[in-house]
């Protein structure tokens, strides 16, 4: 997935036209971690890193479903 192809993937931002990767970071990596593929995910820690995602996944963690939740508890160790 490329920068400019964010807001074609109509899964992950159904409800916005324009993104920054750099300003939206944390609703990006939020919306991979609810909604998010392996590919999207792959490019998500090409992109971010690790540590960026697990320490936007630890501020939001409450905000995902149960089964997200779960299995980034797992993935994440926490």
């Amino acid at each position: 997935m490329h920068l400019k192809n964010l807001t074609k993937k109509k899964y992950l931002f159904w409800d916005v036209s324009k993104i920054d990767p750099y300003k939206n970071a944390e609703f990006i990596i939020q919306r991979i971690l609810q909604f998010g593929d392996i590919d999207d995910l792959r490019w998500a820690l090409n992109f971010y890193g690790e540590e960026k995602i697990k320490e936007i996944f630890l501020k939001v963690k409450r905000k995902l479903d149960k089964k997200s939740l779960n299995f980034w508890k797992l993935y994440f160790n926490k």
